[in-house]
């Protein structure tokens, strides 16, 4: 039977199933739906685990004994089972359909992948599995859906959380649903009551390497010139990878390029910023950024970026943190320096 990982607690809490195959690229809902099957089974009496990790050089022959011990001295135990890549070739398939078919009441089979697809959800062991137990199906969050994921984690926590809190959470964290839930953790350990501001997420990660990258990418919108230099110093020096910066850069100055296109067009500002999700707090840094660079300034930028994604990877001459700074002065004032200067 197939249910996704929110209603999975509802169905544990009604009864235990005698085989799991948790299937999903998302770590954090993996995991967390592995420890509640975990959890409800050894309430049920299911206190023994073995884990299995499954790589290219396991040993199947070694489940095959587990189970067959486990009949033999009636131990009730949970059979774990860990599968990267979700394809447990030829012997594994094999294995896990003979131990799902023994129906043997003292083994819990759970089997959880961290990929997964329709190819695989109709594999003859993955259909077999799901059919005599529980599939519980965990596709990746999309980026449009995060917002409302984090909203309802921060709910569910206790917490209060503000539009724009949790707007920039969202783009802080960039689809990591792990870093998303280790920050909303941090919110509770703060004990600042249950409201939470956007205030409040900058306190909770302002030792954050990426949300110093954030911080610069807001600093270049207002034109913050010396803070920018300042931020990207301290990134540089901490050996943040100028991936992570040039990347963050590279996303805000799309989008407000895509805005000031948008609104020369003739389009309603409002409609424009509503459009593309900007939320409140964002709308006059890029506001500011958009009065000032041209779509020429724009262009100089992306062609910037684009050789500091060369000079870090060694196929450009020069320093991609110098090519950087220059970039920084000329989005801070383009008056007065090229993006490409010094080229």
């Amino acid at each position: 039977m197939p249910v996704s990982s929110d209603q999975l607690p509802a169905l544990l809490s009604k009864s235990l199933a005698p085989v799991y195959l948790v299937a999903g690229a998302e770590p954090l809902l993996v995991q967390e739906s592995r420890d509640r099957i975990i959890k409800t089974a050894q309430e049920k009496g299911f206190v023994e685990r073995t884990v299995f990790d499954v790589n290219n050089t396991f040993d199947w022959n070694l489940l095959t004994e587990n189970a067959a011990e486990l009949s033999l001295f009636s131990s009730q135990k949970i059979v774990d089972v860990r599968l990267p890549t979700g394809r447990p070739g030829t012997s594994g398939s094999k294995v896990l359909v003979e131990i799902t078919e023994s129906r043997d009441p003292n083994i819990l089979l759970l089997v959880s992948c961290g990929q997964w697809d329709n190819a695989l959800k109709k594999s003859k062991w993955a259909s077999q599995l799901a059919r005599a137990g529980v599939l519980v199906e965990i596709w990746p969050v999309k980026p449009q859906q995060l917002p409302q994921w984090i909203r309802g984690r921060m709910v569910a926590a206790g917490l209060k959380p503000e539009p724009d809190a949790i707007a920039m959470l969202a783009d802080l964290v960039e689809g990591n649903l792990l870093a998303a839930q280790q920050e909303i953790d941090k919110l509770l350990l703060l004990d600042h009551g249950p409201r939470v501001t956007a205030a409040d997420i900058t306190r909770a990660v302002a030792n954050n390497a990426r949300f110093d990258a954030f911080r610069l990418v807001e600093c270049v919108l207002q034109g913050q010139l010396g803070e920018c230099l300042r931020v990207a110093s301290g990134l540089q020096r901490t050996g943040v990878a100028i991936q992570m910066v040039s990347g963050a850069l590279y996303r805000e100055l799309m989008l407000a390029d895509t805005v000031r296109a948008a609104v020369h067009s003739g389009q309603n500002e409002s409609s424009v910023f509503g459009k593309f999700r900007v939320w409140q707090a964002r709308q006059a840094p890029i506001r500011q950024a958009i009065r000032r660079l041209s779509e020429f300034d724009f262009g100089e930028s992306f062609r910037a970026l684009s050789l500091i994604d060369l000079q870090s990877k060694g196929r450009a001459p020069g320093d991609a943190w110098q090519t950087l700074d220059r970039l920084l002065w000329h989005l801070c004032d383009p008056g007065k320096i090229g993006a490409s200067a010094g080229r």
